[in-house]
């Protein structure tokens, strides 16, 4: 994974990760499921430190870069419905159609009978088996038109927490990802994967009608906040580059494998104990957990 400072190098000069499209994404019928390393921890009956300091810095992150009050110019404000909930962060590994009753008992029990540890690179001598990741930073999936002033997708970038060992988990969620693709359980795709967890995907705000420009020419106006389809964009450059060294968390263990229902639930608004709104219950429903033991 780039250092903060290369990924802001990669930023100024336009050139990141770019949106997959649904071409590179195999065949026309619409995944069901999707395999994933979740990062949530809502599974957990109290929140381990590094879960709850990254719920609590996403929780001040959401205040801070949707509140119009900033002073801000209006490209660069976050619509709210774009912020994903945390109980929706994840790391996806790859997508799947199960069309069956039987296409889905065959992947719950191909993935419960799979001892994972064969996927998992050894240690560094000395250093835990287990599997932590740092997040850190922001980075963008860039539309190769619009660039970073018309983006769409934000996600934090993911690396193996020890610092003699930079490849763990991107090694393991391949070799996982291939075998379960060689297993016809994933659907195969024509890209090399990209481990990211999504924070901010304006796929989930209303879209608006295109403005056309103010000398009616029957373009659309450079300034609204919308592509050609009504899809909301905003310019990243500003919150990527306050983002840029920010730690969401360290060491946070994954210590699971999910297959989850494509769609997220929506949860139900509580009143903490500090008198903050806050969303529970929401999220991917797993329909099975394997245990990294």
């Amino acid at each position: 994974m780039a250092s903060s400072s290369s990924s802001s190098k990669t930023h100024s000069q336009g050139q990141s990760s770019s949106f997959p499209t649904f071409k590179d994404r195999g065949p026309s019928k619409s995944p069901t499921h999707f395999l994933c390393l979740p990062l949530h921890g809502s599974y957990y009956q109290t929140l381990p430190p590094a879960h709850s300091s990254l719920k609590t810095a996403l929780k001040q992150f959401t205040i801070d870069e949707t509140n119009p009050e900033t002073g801000l110019d209006e490209k660069f404000i976050i619509p709210p419905d774009a912020i994903r909930p945390f109980d929706t962060l994840h790391l996806t590994l790859g997508v799947m159609t199960l069309s069956t009753e039987e296409e889905i008992e065959n992947a719950i029990s191909t993935l419960k009978n799979l001892d994972l540890s064969q996927f998992l690179p050894p240690p560094v001598s000395g250093e835990d088996k287990k599997l932590y990741v740092d997040l850190k930073g922001l980075e963008p999936f860039l539309n190769s038109k619009s660039g970073v002033t018309g983006c769409r997708v934000v996600f934090l970038p993911p690396k193996d927490a020890s610092s003699s060992s930079q490849t763990r988990l991107l090694q393991f969620s391949e070799a996982l990802r291939s075998h379960l693709i060689e297993k016809g359980i994933l659907t195969s795709e024509n890209r090399q994967l990209k481990l990211h967890a999504t924070v901010i995907n304006t796929v989930y705000c209303k879209r608006i009608k295109p403005a056309l420009d103010s000398r009616n020419t029957g373009k659309r106006d450079r300034n609204t906040r919308s592509n050609k389809t009504g899809r909301v964009e905003f310019d990243a450059t500003e919150i990527l580059e306050k983002h840029k060294d920010h730690v969401w968390a360290e060491g946070l263990e994954i210590d699971r494998v999910q297959i989850c229902k494509m769609g997220a639930k929506k949860g139900r608004e509580v009143v903490m104990d500090d008198g903050m709104v806050e969303v529970v219950g929401g999220g991917y429903e797993s329909i099975v957990d394997k245990l990294m033991e």
